[in-house]
């Protein structure tokens, strides 16, 4: 297995490259991610400007209850839509939680990284990496999904002996395959509605998934009493002021 070290512009970031989830204990050591935490995997893609405001008032949340129980998060760590603004959410208020970026290989790059003219399907070029990660796992693949298994599986293996949850905000296909792996090894997933796409669909839709929990986006004490109850942790204490209003 490969691991190398990105070079953002004032930081460094460790990157591991492994061959085979059964790999996935090795990686973790390599990122120095041993133990057992609570795990929030973070799912969704492009934010539209409609539902904008909600959608970043809701990750300045899960930022904030993240670092307050000392949580890993995990997303899909591209520099684009919900997965950029999530580092960007950490780097802006000075959390240390861990932040874990999983990746197709063959569909990113990075500061030094390959910039190969192979046809994707969405073009020629790829997607860079967001700069305000802790820790990158570039796994084999040639389409964005093909990461979910590996995301479902580091969620687990790193959540051992305590809880993982999976946050919905807007979202597509992908997302929607990342919910089904969720629901079929009984990880509760929480929706949070407003913010467009995936997420309103799922919560316009009557029939439930018992395991689906919906939240509007905007309803910040909701979204931390929510996450408190599926992960099982300790009263999540975050500053009343810390929280923005908004109808």
């Amino acid at each position: 297995m490969r691991y190398q070290k990105i070079r953002f512009a004032d930081h460094e970031v460790l990157c591991v490259f492994p061959d085979e989830r059964t790999n996935l204990a090795k990686a973790a050591t390599e990122l120095r991610l041993e133990g057992s935490y609570p795990v929030i995997v973070l799912i969704g893609g492009d934010i539209d400007t409609q539902h904008a405001e909600v959608t970043q008032l809701a990750i300045q949340t899960l930022a904030r209850i993240a670092e307050n129980i000392h949580a890993v998060m995990i997303c899909g760590g591209t520099d684009m839509g919900v997965m950029a603004e999530i580092g960007r959410a950490r780097q802006q208020n000075h959390h240390k939680f861990p932040l874990i970026g999983i990746a197709p290989e063959e569909l990113v790059s990075w500061p030094g990284g390959p910039h190969s003219t192979k046809f994707l399907w969405w073009g020629k070029k790829r997607w860079h990496l967001a700069p305000y990660y802790s820790h990158f796992m570039l796994v084999p693949g040639s389409q964005f999904g093909d990461e979910s298994p590996w995301i479902l599986d580091t969620a687990s293996l790193l959540s051992k002996g305590r809880k993982a949850v999976t946050m919905l905000i807007n979202g597509g296909e992908v997302s929607r395959t990342d919910i089904q792996l969720s629901l079929a090894i009984g990880r509760p997933v929480i929706v949070l509605s407003r913010t467009g796409r995936l997420a309103d669909e799922l919560a316009s839709q009557s029939d439930q998934d018992e395991l689906i929990t919906i939240v509007p986006g905007n309803m910040q004490q909701r979204i931390v009493d929510t996450v408190q109850a599926a992960l099982s942790v300790k009263e999540i204490r975050i500053p009343s002021q810390a929280f923005i209003s908004i109808t």
